[in-house]
């Protein structure tokens, strides 16, 4: 997997004030925190310094708390003890939640629909893609209006 960065598990921001951004498990412990000088650094105020800790072993990746203020809760279950992470889980710390994506096991995508055919260890029932084919319609040659102040123009 090292050889080919693109394999490497992903964290992505789902919700919070980093929500987009993401992040490459990488074999070495990371440490998720508001700290500056953590691995993985979010900038949200509700997240310890040394949040908790992500880690690639053998056997998949691991999330662990480190003692965090308000907790490392995954999947809605706050965790107390180092926990597998299964595509599709979602992590959630202070007000920040992630999605964990394997993309050499995915049944998920990173923003966490799931592709037909599998689960991927997720707990709620979000459609399933691929969705039906719409046939084309008049307004598909259409430019989109402009939206100025959340209102069409």
């Amino acid at each position: 997997m090292q050889d080919h960065p693109e394999l490497m598990p992903l964290l992505t921001v789902t919700g919070g004030p980093m929500r987009g951004a993401s992040f490459r498990v990488r074999p070495q412990p990371q440490v998720i925190g508001r700290a500056p000088t953590a691995d993985i650094a979010v900038a949200d105020a509700h997240l310890s310094r040394r949040h908790a800790e992500v880690r690639l072993t053998d056997d998949g990746v691991v999330l662990a708390d480190l003692t965090s203020t308000n907790g490392t809760w995954l999947n809605d279950r706050r965790i107390t003890g180092p926990e597998p992470l299964t595509d599709g889980d979602v992590i959630r710390l202070g007000r920040t939640e992630l999605r964990y994506f394997d993309p050499g096991l995915a049944t998920t995508d990173p923003v966490g629909l799931r592709f037909s055919g599998g689960t991927g260890g997720r707990r709620d029932h979000r459609p399933t893609l691929p969705l039906p084919p719409r046939a084309p319609g008049p307004t598909d040659a259409l430019p989109a209006a402009p939206v100025r102040g959340g209102v069409e123009a």
